[in-house]
């Protein structure tokens, strides 16, 4: 069974980029990972050629939780009422954001690789404006490593 780890993170907004050092340790360790920040159009292109069996997607999602809170979840489609709904819901990745959540909805609107998408998301600790993970986000980046590889090797 093909297994592909794709890892999503924001740069530049402090531990929104939890995702991409969760994919550089995963990287390290031997996982097949690729990195998802771009625009969600791009993002679901790549996967789709990739034909990956198993997906498991990493990053930050700022939901409300405890910060630095880790979960764990198989990926539901979401439904949209109208082209309009599914519009709005797509312009923020054309306009430039990068996140997990974008990556979310542009599976449930332009198709997915496999039903067999696991979702690994941290609560950003400290999602300010900046370069750098904090100490907190370091740790989440790490949990979130650990739970991906975990279901990784499941396969």
């Amino acid at each position: 069974m093909r297994v592909l780890v794709g890892y999503i993170g924001y740069l530049f907004k402090g531990d929104c980029a939890v995702g991409l050092r969760a994919g550089e340790l995963l990287r390290g360790r031997g996982v097949e990972a690729v990195e998802l920040s771009g625009d969600v159009f791009t993002m679901v292109d790549e996967l789709m050629k990739l034909k990956p069996e198993k997906l498991i997607l990493v990053g930050a999602a700022q939901r409300g939780r405890r910060p630095g809170a880790v979960e764990v979840y198989k990926f539901t489609p979401r439904s949209f009422g109208s082209p309009l709904e599914i519009n709005d819901a797509l312009r923020p990745s054309l306009e430039g954001r990068i996140s997990l959540e974008d990556l979310l909805i542009g599976l449930s609107v332009l198709g997915r690789p496999t039903d067999e998408i696991y979702v690994v998301e941290c609560e950003p600790p400290r999602p300010d404006p900046v370069v750098g993970l904090s100490p907190e986000g370091e740790k989440c980046a790490e949990e979130l490593a650990k739970r991906a590889e975990e279901l990784y090797v499941q396969a």
